[in-house]
C-alpha cells in the first residue's frame, strides 16, 4: 500500500473516533515516534525510562505482596458478586406479589 493510501486510511478511522479518544491515539502515534527517538511526548506527560518502570512495578509487587500478607487474597470476584447481589434485590423487589 503507498504511503498516501496509508495516511487515507488513517484519516478514514480517525473520523468515526470519538473526540476523547482521538487524543489517545495522538498519545500513541507520539509514544512510538519518541521510542524512535523522533518526537517528545505530549506535553505535561512523560515516557518513563526502563529502569524506572522496572523500580515501580518491583514496588507494586512489594505492596501487593504486603497487602495479601496482611489481608489474605479473596478467590472471587467481589466487584461481580456485588453486583449479583443487587441484582437479585432488585429483582425482588419488583417481583409481583402473588
Amino acid at each position: 500500500m503507498a504511503h498516501t493510501g496509508i495516511q487515507e486510511l488513517i484519516l478514514q478511522e480517525l473520523e468515526g473516533l470519538a473526540e476523547d479518544r482521538i487524543l489517545e491515539v495522538l498519545d500513541f502515534i507520539r509514544f512510538l515516534k519518541s521510542r524512535q527517538g523522533e518526537h517528545p511526548p505530549l506535553p505535561g506527560r512523560r515516557l518513563i525510562p526502563q529502569p524506572e518502570a522496572l523500580r515501580i512495578l518491583a514496588e507494586l509487587d512489594r505492596i501487593r505482596a504486603e497487602v495479601e500478607a496482611r489481608y489474605g487474597v479473596y478467590p472471587g470476584d467481589p466487584v461481580r458478586e456485588v453486583r449479583e447481589a443487587h441484582e437479585r434485590r432488585m429483582e425482588e423487589a419488583w417481583k409481583p406479589s402473588s
